[in-house]
């Protein structure tokens, strides 16, 4: 990704984006992909560079919190809905009216919500780890604590609840060799035993153990991505954790009106299921785009041998699958700017 592609938007709540951009060539659509924590725009290195040789415009965001992005410390800066609209804004900055839409981790989250409060603006939406997330006014952490215990062995969002503790930024930045080997694990199942249960996240990062990097990253790669992230601290995306945990995501999934609670079903759908993943269950994410609610809709699923950070570990795979689905969407669509 071209450092001299990037630029620099203010949306309407006067927050800074730090974004990359690449007008699309007629008569190919642009699609905007969205990184989750902790990361920045260049978790899709190996994803843009094969899209942007095929023609297609291109957005990556530095989302809320993180690289060139504004960073507020205030959780109600989070909420997904809002952040959905600063997306929003940056497409009105680059003149585009419809993209198609690509999400991992949070940004899949984020996509989601993006599907809810401009439908109109997506040609369609792809989702890696984490799948469709409906909007749930009643979502209780304590609720689904107790539930994927029951379900899985394991409270899947165990380390929600350190993440959202005050001071949560500083364990993760002052113990950070041992929170990154963690973050990216060379053994998926570390998520297992060492982040996702309750209460082992911060015994862990306390115990400074150390941890190989997984085959996909080298120590450059480490010490790049770690210089980026701790130079902006780890205050602001803990925050992603804190509206989830505080109910305010709660409250903002309860002005989504009901008749927006799912896509509009002319918009296809592609989830990419990470098989190694032990928080985002592959599983249960299906489960959700093959629900009575989706029954309309024009879904693809793919699986993926591969940990969270599938984008990351298989991009060839991703880049022949996810293409292959780009294309068949933009054979089906006019050109995609004003």
């Amino acid at each position: 990704m071209r450092p001299e592609a990037y630029k620099d938007t203010t949306t309407g709540r006067g927050l800074k984006y730090h974004y990359y951009a690449v007008p699309a060539k007629e008569p190919k659509p642009t699609i905007i992909f969205c990184h989750g924590f902790p990361s920045t725009s260049q978790d899709w290195r190996l994803i843009v560079p094969h899209f942007e040789q095929q023609g297609y415009g291109i957005i990556v965001p530095d989302m809320l919190g993180f690289g060139g992005t504004d960073k507020p410390t205030d959780p109600s800066f989070y909420r997904a809905t809002l952040i959905a609209k600063d997306i929003v804004d940056i497409l009105n900055a680059e003149k585009i009216d419809k993209v198609i839409g690509v999400g991992h981790d949070w940004g899949a989250f984020i996509l989601a919500r993006l599907a809810n409060v401009a439908p109109e603006r997506f040609y369609a939406y792809a989702f890696f780890a984490v799948s469709y997330t409906l909007p749930d006014p009643n979502f209780n952490i304590q609720d689904a604590l107790k539930f994927t215990k029951q379900h899985f062995g394991y409270e899947l969002f165990g380390y929600w609840m350190a993440l959202s503790e005050e001071g949560s930024e500083k364990l993760l930045e002052q113990h950070w060799d041992t929170c990154f080997g963690l973050i990216w694990p060379h053994d998926p199942e570390l998520w297992k035993t060492h982040m996702a249960p309750l209460g082992v996240l911060k015994s862990t990062l306390l115990s400074d153990q150390r941890f190989p990097l997984p085959s996909y990253l080298t120590e450059d790669d480490k010490k790049t991505m770690s210089d980026v992230l701790l130079k902006g601290g780890m205050a602001g995306p803990v925050c992603y954790y804190k509206v989830r945990v505080n109910g305010q995501s709660s409250y903002d999934d309860s002005t989504i009106p009901k008749d927006r609670c799912i896509p509009p079903a002319s918009s296809p759908i592609f989830f990419g299921a990470a098989l190694k993943d032990y928080v985002c269950i592959a599983e249960a994410g299906k489960q959700t785009l093959t629900s009575p609610a989706f029954k309309d809709h024009k879904v693809t699923i793919r699986d993926f041998d591969a940990d969270h950070w599938l984008i990351l570990s298989v991009p060839d795979e991703i880049n022949r699958e996810l293409g292959a689905w780009i294309e068949s969407v933009s054979a089906t669509i006019p050109n995609a700017h004003l």
